[in-house]
């Protein structure tokens, strides 16, 4: 049989993992796999379906140009991808040439990339099929000519892509990489597999491939509006903010909270001011019942799962990805984006109480789902299967 490749190179959140694990469930009867993970927090998650789960070549982001009075947030992907080594052809030669070994050893025939340009990157310079799969928002369609700004207000750049796309080149083409003449063509591969909603997708218009159904689980029921709960789910920096942690302990209303990597000190406050501390992820059927509002940082699996079962929804973004994904719900009439004005733990309860009194809210929530559910109801399983099989025969 065959071996195939997941590839993790950049970001966190469980979310990527459960990706991964899709498509290795989806064709576990036709490839061998193995992982190479930026992160391990979640990796056990694949060990039932892979041969060897192993640490992989990462990004370290360098924001200390986004920091400080006056600083540039991040304006595009391409930005991100400076911040992330791109402008350095030393550093890619090596992340390239790191997968690139780990393909010959391993006897990769596919390497299917979960935030991974590299590997994608590693994989045409040796002749294996690759496929990109993610969140539109870090899925870009590599035919595009230049990255898009993401938000209006954040529309000044630190890099020139031209000078990126020739540090690519330098590092790339003595590995065999075919030579780019624009940066989103790094996420070149034999299919792209965006997972994601039309309404969050920053690409909207510009892909040539239709969209698969994003990483949320879907209840078997929409909230009926009868939930009395907040559920919390914090999962990566939000959890290390003090003014977020200790509004949770009081927020007028039962609070339930699922937060992955939780100090036993801070469970053990958070339960004791009545707050119900779930030590492993909660059934959605359960979160669509019991709840009334959803409290996150936007993650796009957890908005999702929200979108899907009908549950306003409330954030507290930590970074642009975040932020983007939580303007686009509350266009749509169904988030509260709390800003960093708003973070003081007075602020962020009053802001989560505020929302929770909105009926206005619930009744769009629910309304926007009845028109999401077909789309979030598919199988991407069926999918993935059959667009990976149509480029690997």
């Amino acid at each position: 049989m065959r071996r195939a490749l997941l590839a993790w190179e950049g970001g966190a959140g469980r979310g990527h993992v459960v990706t991964l694990k899709t498509v290795a469930e989806a064709l576990g009867d036709r490839f061998v796999f193995d992982a190479a993970l930026c992160r391990m927090e979640h990796a056990a998650e694949l060990d039932p379906v892979c041969e060897l789960v192993f640490p992989g070549a990462s990004f370290q982001p360098d924001e200390s140009r986004r920091r400080g009075p006056g600083r540039v947030p991040t304006a595009t992907w391409g930005e991100f991808l400076g911040d992330l080594g791109f402008r350095d052809d030393g550093f890619l030669s090596r992340q390239i040439a790191w997968w690139q070994e780990v393909i010959r050893c391993r006897q990769i025939s596919l390497v299917v990339g979960d935030f991974a340009p590299c590997a994608l990157m590693a994989a045409r310079g040796l002749g294996v099929t690759a496929v990109a799969i993610g969140v539109g928002y870090s899925c870009p369609p590599p035919d595009m000519a230049a990255f898009p700004i993401f938000m209006p207000e954040h529309a000044e750049r630190l890099y020139d892509e031209r000078d990126i796309v020739a540090a690519v080149n330098r590092a790339a083409t003595p590995l065999g990489v075919p030579e780019i003449d624009r940066l989103p063509a790094v996420y070149a591969s034999d299919d792209q597999l965006a997972r994601t909603l039309p309404m969050l997708d920053p690409y909207d218009g510009l892909r040539r491939r239709p969209l698969l159904p994003p990483v949320a689980d879907l209840p078997t029921a929409p909230s009926d509006g009868s939930g009395e709960e907040i559920f919390v789910y914090f999962s990566t920096t939000e959890r290390g903010n003090p003014a977020l942690m200790e509004a949770l302990e009081d927020l007028g209303a039962p609070t339930r909270a699922f937060i992955p990597g939780l100090d036993a000190a801070d469970a053990a406050r958070l339960a004791a001011r009545g707050v119900t501390v779930e030590p492993a992820p909660v059934p959605v059927d359960l979160i669509a019942r019991r709840t009334r509002l959803l409290l996150s940082a936007g993650q796009h699996g957890i908005l999702c799962l929200g979108l899907g079962a009908g549950l306003p929804q409330v954030a507290a973004p930590q970074h642009l990805e975040q932020g983007y994904h939580a303007r686009r719900a509350a266009e749509a009439g169904v988030m509260r984006v709390v800003s960093r004005e708003e973070r003081s733990a007075e602020a962020f309860r009053a802001a989560v109480r505020d929302a929770y009194a909105q009926p206005g809210a619930a009744a769009r929530a629910r309304a926007l789902a009845a028109d999401l559910r077909p789309r979030l109801a598919r199988d991407p399983r069926v999918d993935i299967r059959a667009r990976v099989l149509a480029v690997t025969g």
